[in-house]
Formats: C-alpha cells, sequence, structure tokens
C-alpha cells in the first residue's frame, strides 16, 4: 500500500474537528427549524380545510332542515365522507336502542332462594355502575328474573337477561345501531369488573331501534 493511500485512511479515520462539529451543529439547526416551520404551515392549512369543511356541513345541514330533506340526504353525505379527508357532520336525530344482555352470576350461597338474594345484590351493585355511562338506562332485574342454572352445596349459578336502554343522537336506523355497538360493549365491560360475573351482547342486528 503506498504512503499516500495510508495518510489518506488515516485522515478518513480521524475524529471530526471543532470547526466541523459546529458547522454540522449549525446545520442541524437550521434543517429543524425549517422542519418546524413547514409542520406549522401543514397544521395552520389543515385547520382551515377542516373549518372550510364544517362550513359546508352546517349550510347543507340547514338546507336539509329548511327543505325537507329526509334519509336520502344522509345517503348523499355518507357517499361524500367515503371522498373526503374530513368527514361531513351528518345531522343528529334522537334515537332508543334497547337490548338484553346475557349475564352470568357464580355465587357463593346454599340453596336457590339464598342464590337468588345474592345474585340480586351483585346486579344491584352493578345496575348502578350501568348507570353511570352516559345516556344508559337499565330495567331492574329482581331474584323471580334469575335463572337457576346450576346449583352446588356451596355455589349456584344464575342468568338474567339484563335490560338495557340507550338514547343517543344518530342520523337514522343503520347509524344508531352502530352507534349503540360500543356503548353496549362498555357496558359487557363494566359488568366484567364485579366477581363471579361474565356478560354478553347480542349481534347488533338484533338491536331494537326507534326514533325518540
Amino acid at each position: 500500500m503506498s504512503l499516500s493511500m495510508i495518510k489518506l485512511l488515516r485522515r478518513r479515520a480521524a475524529a471530526p474537528t471543532h470547526d466541523e462539529l459546529a458547522r454540522l451543529h449549525t446545520q442541524l439547526a437550521a434543517a429543524t427549524a425549517e422542519a418546524d416551520q413547514l409542520q406549522q404551515l401543514a397544521d395552520e392549512r389543515l385547520r382551515l380545510h377542516q373549518a372550510d369543511i364544517a362550513r359546508v356541513g352546517e349550510r347543507l345541514r340547514s338546507e336539509a332542515g329548511i327543505r325537507g330533506w329526509g334519509d336520502e340526504f344522509e345517503d348523499v353525505i355518507d357517499a361524500l365522507n367515503q371522498q373526503l379527508t374530513v368527514d361531513i357532520i351528518h345531522r343528529g336525530r334522537p334515537f332508543l336502542v334497547d337490548t338484553t344482555l346475557t349475564v352470568d352470576l357464580t355465587v357463593d350461597a346454599r340453596g336457590a332462594a339464598a342464590a337468588r338474594e345474592a345474585a340480586t345484590a351483585t346486579l344491584r351493585l352493578a345496575e348502578g355502575q350501568l348507570r353511570q355511562l352516559a345516556g344508559v338506562h337499565v330495567y331492574q332485574i329482581y331474584p323471580q328474573d334469575l335463572d337457576v342454572i346450576a346449583i352446588g352445596r356451596r355455589s349456584a349459578i344464575l342468568r338474567a337477561g339484563l335490560e338495557l336502554r340507550v338514547e343517543l343522537g344518530a342520523t337514522n336506523e343503520r347509524h344508531a345501531r352502530g352507534e349503540a355497538v360500543p356503548i353496549f360493549a362498555a357496558a359487557v365491560a363494566a359488568l366484567h369488573e364485579f366477581d363471579g360475573v361474565t356478560a354478553s351482547a347480542p349481534d347488533a342486528s338484533t338491536f331494537d331501534i326507534s326514533p325518540r
């Protein structure tokens, strides 16, 4: 290997000088400032775009009310939203959505009567928890509403049909059905927080939906 090649390799392997580090730092700071400025411009453009879409939606909803447009209006908005990066908000109308959760309870008790009393006490606590969910109405369950699935010497398994009603704003029945799904899922999750309780919600296609 020639002497000139050895010197070149040594220069490449040498640590950067103070001036080189300072220059790199300056370049990095400038690039960061430029990136921040571009991000601010992009955020501002997005905000203006969202504001424009909101104004368009507000005008469309106003016209729909004045002209008496029905569900066809909601179908048009759905089609538009599939082509937009920011959704137009639908008109909202109050709907009631009813369903029945299947709730199984395992309780420590001897005999069917004691088991029903213990399960009812747990359900009272659960009902109070469910009523904390926005828009949820819980129909109270009584001991005679409980079915004894299995009973042993010291414990029993009971089943209840817990009826729930949700009041929510939606554009049509299809939209109301979709909006109710996560609410009922939250109710099931809340029931699972109680010892010995499991619950499940029926398929959304079975929800009973009616305008309020």
